[in-house]
């Protein structure tokens, strides 16, 4: 089964398609050119160019900003219910830390949420496997520093580390961490996270599927003055 990866919880917007544990093809925007409205332009070039029809969907769920969040979900979810495809929601850390799937490491995976705070988790890679050492969580870089100060052995840090590499290695300057760069949250990877879920029977009823943002949006009512 061919799977629509869509990512679009952090500044990089990016789809692909897997199939089979393989990665067919990815389209990756970021910076100013990566907006949620284009997205649709994205999947219709990456099915033309790679001449695959997908069967399933997977989208990241979060955490991630609110924005992008939504225009990823809607775009997911619309499609899924006109084509009568199964959906599956992914989380942005996981998809962050498929990067680092050919390694066999502990892995912090990163991405920013607001100010000083940054979504977090924590992982273990081995023979071509993630495992999940922390659920998905909302941290303060200090309190993150204080956490990866206390793993064993060498670690990699995935993702949107702000700064987090350098006070770690000031904290304790012979600490094994490598950053890892270059590891934004590819919508490859996405679907081939969402192979794995639909083929375990985990895919969702799209009208019930939610986002879970970094934080909860700041939504005031307006007032005519």
């Amino acid at each position: 089964m061919a799977v629509l990866g869509i990512s679009s919880a952090t500044k990089t917007i990016s789809v692909g398609l897997a199939e089979e544990g393989k990665l067919l093809a990815e389209i990756t925007v970021s910076g100013k050119e990566a907006f949620t409205e284009d997205l649709m332009v994205y999947i219709d070039k990456l099915v033309k160019e790679s001449g695959k029809k997908f069967q399933g969907i997977a989208v990241t769920q979060g955490p991630g900003a609110y924005s992008g969040l939504r225009g990823g979900l809607a775009t997911a979810k619309t499609l899924s219910q006109t084509l009568d495809l199964p959906l599956v929601g992914v989380s942005t850390l996981e998809a962050v830390a498929y990067n680092l799937l050919d390694i066999t490491c502990t892995l912090a995976a990163i991405t920013d949420a607001r100010g000083d705070e940054f979504n977090f988790a924590l992982f273990t890679s081995h023979d071509g496997n993630i495992s999940r050492l922390t659920a998905d969580l909302v941290l303060s870089s200090e309190r993150i520093v204080d956490l990866l100060s206390q793993v064993k052995g060498t670690l990699y840090l995935a993702g949107q580390t702000g700064g987090i590499y350098a006070k770690l290695r000031s904290v304790d300057p012979d600490t094994k961490v490598i950053e890892k760069m270059n590891s934004c949250v590819r919508g490859g990877l996405v679907a081939l996270l969402g192979e794995k879920l639909i083929a375990e029977g985990k895919a969702e009823d799209p009208l019930k599927l939610m986002p879970k943002y970094s934080h909860q949006p700041n939504i005031r009512e307006w007032k005519k003055k």
